[in-house]
């Protein structure tokens, strides 16, 4: 007779049980992956800090860096916004391939770039929290989806710029007049407003963690 393993003293398992811990739904399945997930266990793990690893526990640093990718997030999209409705007000006056409109589709294009790569790294800044790794996992697997969108937009923007080069310069050489750049600072008074806000918003979030 085939002898058998010794009885280990265990409650042998339900397989009711078992068939239902494998059929979970997926809902279930990805909040636990996310709660697991390398990111929240390294966070877990990780002695408290003030700012993530990578600054090395640098206030100073860490309120730059915060202060400088809040405000060029809220810039980029200013930007963007600001193009968006002049294509969309002189849109039955330009030509999609009119130097004007390529111009302007690169700076919409870069503006996106600048918002999408600097807002996500300002949501990962501002997300910053030890006591939280399961939110610090999700913050991180979204910027690590929006850095490529960045990216994406800026190679479009260096698209549109090469092959619109030949003809953007042939008009600019026809008729070179000197550019009023005085007639914008109003709008840059409005973006150092921004800028100063972003400085106060991100001092205020080091100084009182």
């Amino acid at each position: 007779m085939p002898l058998l393993p010794p009885s280990s003293g265990l409650p042998e398992p339900n397989r009711k049980d078992c068939r239902y811990d494998i059929a979970l739904p997926g809902a279930l399945v990805r909040a636990n992956m996310t709660a697991n997930s390398l990111a929240a266990q390294t966070v877990a793990n990780a002695p408290p800090s003030l700012a993530p690893p990578s600054f090395n526990d640098g206030a100073s640093l860490f309120l730059f860096n915060l202060f400088l990718m809040t405000a060029a997030m809220f810039l980029g999209g200013m930007l963007v916004f600001r193009q968006l409705s002049r294509i969309w007000a002189q849109r039955r006056f330009d030509h999609p391939l009119d130097p004007v409109s390529l111009y302007r589709l690169i700076t919409v294009m870069a503006g996106i770039g600048l918002t999408l790569r600097c807002g996500a790294e300002a949501m990962y800044l501002w997300g910053w929290a030890p006591n939280d790794p399961t939110t610090v996992a999700r913050v991180l697997m979204a910027k690590r989806w929006i850095d490529p969108f960045a990216v994406i937009a800026g190679m479009t923007w260096m698209t549109i710029v090469m092959l619109g080069e030949p003809g953007i310069e042939c008009q600019l050489r026809k008729a070179p007049l000197p550019v009023d750049m005085w007639s914008r600072w109003p709008t840059l008074a409005r973006a150092l407003g921004i800028v100063i806000l972003s400085f106060v918003a991100a001092a205020s979030a080091v100084i009182l963690r």
